[in-house]
C-alpha cells in the first residue's frame, strides 16, 4: 500500500513539475503575441482615423509646385510632425524624394519643400477641415510634363496625384 502511495506521490509531483515547464515555455510566447497584437491594432486604428485628400495642384515653368493637402480624418496630426513627411515630386519616371526647407518664409531651393499650415484654431495641430499648403522646388518642367506627387505621413498613410505642367 505504502508503495503505491510512494508511486502516487511521485507522478503528482512529476506532473506539476511538467505543467510547471509548460507555463513557463508557452506563456511568455502567448503574452508576446498578445502584446504584438495590441500594437498592431493601435497602428491600425490610427491609420484609419488617418485621412488626407490632395485637394489641388499647380506648378509653374521653374518647377516651383504648390500643393494643397487637407486632413479629412480624424486624428489630427501635430505640426512638429509635418517636416517628418516624406514628399516626393518629379516628371513621372523621374520622381525623387525632396528635402525639407527649415526656412518656411522663402521659396525652397531645388529638390526641397517647405509648408504652411492653414491652422484655422492656432493649437499647433493639422486638424479635420484645415489645409496644409505645400511648396516644393523639383527643377525645370516644360509646357505639358507630367508630374507625379507624394505625401507619405509618418504612420505610412500616403497619397498621390499626376498632374501636367500647364
Amino acid at each position: 500500500m505504502s508503495s503505491e502511495t510512494f508511486v502516487t506521490a511521485i507522478f503528482l509531483i512529476t506532473a506539476i513539475i511538467a505543467a510547471g515547464v509548460l507555463v513557463n515555455a508557452v506563456f511568455p510566447s502567448i503574452y508576446m503575441a498578445s502584446e504584438t497584437f495590441v500594437s498592431s491594432s493601435h497602428e491600425m486604428d490610427d491609420r484609419l482615423r488617418t485621412d488626407i485628400a490632395i485637394v489641388n495642384t499647380v506648378i509653374n515653368e521653374t518647377g516651383i509646385a504648390y500643393i494643397w493637402v487637407k486632413n479629412i480624418g480624424v486624428n489630427p496630426i501635430g505640426e512638429s510632425l509635418i517636416p517628418r513627411f516624406d514628399i516626393y515630386l518629379g516628371k513621372t519616371g523621374e520622381i525623387r524624394r525632396m528635402e525639407y526647407d527649415k526656412d518656411a518664409g522663402k521659396t525652397p531651393t531645388e529638390g526641397r519643400w517647405n509648408f504652411e499650415l492653414y491652422d484655422d484654431n492656432n493649437n499647433g495641430l493639422w486638424e479635420r477641415g484645415e489645409t496644409l499648403e505645400i511648396v516644393a522646388h523639383s527643377g525645370n518642367v516644360a509646357e505639358g510634363d507630367r508630374m507625379t506627387f507624394q505625401i507619405v505621413l509618418t504612420n505610412g498613410v500616403r497619397r498621390n496625384i499626376e498632374f501636367t505642367v500647364v
